[in-house]
């Protein structure tokens, strides 16, 4: 099956329908992390604490298997473009080699660093056997959300959200019947606390993996003999040039949470949480942002790769000009619903309150996580991914250590002034992004942006 090249008709309907598939599945990934925390919250308020202190190390799978996977899809976009049809086919059987060994690292590394790295955040007792009861699961079922992750790279390059996005909303409901069932027990299943909220998402990143890889197969992207193939190293070399520094973006993101977290310990365990339960909410009003970068590299990555740069200029320009607008839209949401917002997720009025307090000053920067992205994305997309991880590293750690020390350790500021302080780290960083991202852009050729 032939996908709708990506190099001809107008670039607003292609942004339209990879955007809208994306950003409707986000919401309903997001909604299914809803569901795990109000679950978790509903063990304790401890048990919802190390849900968030879970997650940097979680998300360390995540990272690594997205940032392969998207730099994977900007390679086989570009190839696409460029009608090279050898370098597509060897990008796309590759990845998934390459895949099923990161995920062997993953869950060997995983599994023997989780305890002390909660214990280096500070958690003992109850606290750290309920994080590392949530997080084994996960790390064991590491293969099946990179399986997920590198089939939905070969779809996108190809211009096909819809399939993914599917696939997200039917996660959502699976969970809904899941989450429930394996924490509390039931039809011969014996309860299992929070470790059941992970095997119910192993058990639907299984599900959801193995149907993406089908319809890879089935659409005739990859064939049998191309996963049989003894690995290339040298197209090994380039799916890593392209995909390690995304990787290690995406895994800053993560290191900086374990900063955000480490200095938060200090204001005590009702500000970790309110922190888990406000990123998980600051998702929705991104939605976006995340549906747009995943369109430019499709789109940019096609037309950079057939030499269209007007095309591709047209495309940033309209994903900047439509983000700002949906993120606008959003940002009032946040504002005006923060308290309910936080209320899906726990009845702790103390956490309540604080992440109220959270949602709506991170309200009014949710214009630079869309910009970010966008034009990340881009830079992605046009092969220059080193940027996108010196700029988080940056904004996620660098930064953060040097002036959350300062300020917390050694001044002693208040929560909310903590809070404040993120957001001025990160409307520096982002106006330095801008302002690299378009002299990029105004290079003016196809040969200074490879």
């Amino acid at each position: 099956m032939k996908s709708t090249p990506l190099t001809e008709g107008p670039i607003s309907t292609h942004i339209r329908n990879i955007t809208l598939p994306l950003s409707v599945g986000f919401l309903f990934n997001t909604m299914y992390n809803v569901v795990d925390s109000f679950y978790a919250g509903q063990v304790s308020t401890q048990a919802l604490a190390a849900m968030a202190l879970s997650f940097p190390v979680f998300f360390v799978i995540i990272a690594l298997s997205q940032g392969v996977a998207r730099g994977s899809s900007a390679l086989i976009a570009n190839a696409i473009g460029a009608g090279d049809a050898d370098k597509e086919e060897a990008y796309s059987g590759q990845v998934f080699s390459l895949g099923f060994l990161f995920s062997i690292i993953i869950t060997a590394a995983g599994l023997a660093s989780a305890i002390p790295l909660f214990q280096l955040l500070g958690a003992g007792g109850n606290y750290l056997e309920l994080a590392n009861a949530y997080v084994r699961p996960l790390f064991w079922g590491a293969g099946f959300f990179l399986l997920s992750s590198m089939s939905n790279a070969i779809l996108l390059a190809h211009g096909d959200s819809r399939t993914f996005g599917m696939v997200l909303v039917a996660g959502f409901f699976a969970n809904l019947v899941l989450d429930p069932w394996f924490l509390y027990g039931g039809f011969g299943l014996p309860p299992m606390g929070l470790a059941g909220i992970a095997w119910a998402t192993v058990i639907i990143q299984g599900l959801g993996g193995l149907y993406l890889f089908a319809t890879v197969l089935r659409r005739g992207y990859i064939q049998i003999p191309q996963l049989l193939e003894w690995p290339q190293l040298k197209i090994y070399g380039e799916i890593l040039h392209q995909g390690i520094p995304t990787a290690f973006n995406m895994m800053s993101i993560a290191l900086g949470f374990f900063v955000s977290t480490y200095y938060l310990n200090s204001y005590g365990e009702v500000a970790v949480a309110a922190f888990g339960v406000g990123t998980r909410i600051e998702q929705m009003a991104l939605l976006p942002a995340l549906g747009l970068s995943s369109a430019i590299i499709s789109i940019v990555g096609q037309n950079n790769g057939a030499g269209r740069l007007d095309r591709v200029q047209e495309c940033v320009s309209l994903c900047i000009k439509y983000g700002l607008v949906l993120v606008a839209g959003a940002s009032v949401m946040l504002l005006c619903f923060a308290t309910p917002l936080v209320r899906l997720f726990t009845k702790d009025p103390a956490v309540v309150e604080v992440g109220t307090t959270y949602i709506r000053i991170m309200a009014f920067i949710q214009w630079a996580y869309v910009m970010t992205f966008i034009h990340t994305g881009y830079l992605q997309a046009v092969k220059k991914p080193l940027y996108g991880f010196v700029e988080s590293v940056i904004r996620k750690i660098i930064l953060p250590i040097g002036v959350f020390h300062l300020l917390v350790t050694v001044v002693g500021i208040v929560l909310t002034t903590f809070f404040y302080t993120m957001v001025a780290i990160n409307v520096v960083m982002t106006a330095a992004t801008i302002l690299y991202a378009q002299w990029v852009l105004r290079r003016g050729s196809k040969a200074s942006i490879r």
